[in-house]
């Protein structure tokens, strides 16, 4: 999550600093095959590949100056999923995804259990 504040800052050298903990944490704790650690190793390419666009922008105002083309920088918007995600755990809260059947189970069994009070 800071690692993406910095990376909408443009500041990429922090972000790969603070994404680079964080993966380090993912790998120690779950392991490389993990889903947060892949995921992380990603995001690291990606912010590598920024700073590298960046970097070859501002070679490119100190060669050509007001001449220079440059190319807009892209940010990678989190999913609303991944946002919802970091404040549950920022928070201590544990989202559990349920399915359809998995809802209907547990409303079946709400149900049941009501009915047991009620008798």
């Amino acid at each position: 999550l800071v690692a993406r504040v910095y990376e909408s800052k443009a500041e990429f050298r922090s972000a790969l600093q603070h994404e680079k903990e964080g993966y380090t944490i993912y790998k120690n704790q779950l392991g490389e095959h993990h889903e947060k650690t892949k995921e992380s190793s990603e995001y690291l390419k990606y912010l590598t590949q920024q700073a590298v666009a960046l970097q070859r922008t501002m070679n490119e105002i100190y060669k050509n100056g007001s001449n220079a083309n440059i190319m807009p920088l892209k940010f990678m918007a989190p999913s609303m999923a991944s946002v919802l995600e970091q404040l549950n755990i920022i928070n201590g809260i544990l989202f559990i995804p349920l399915s359809q059947k998995d809802l209907e189970n547990l409303k079946a069994e709400v149900q049941r259990r009501q009915q047991l009070q009620e008798s």
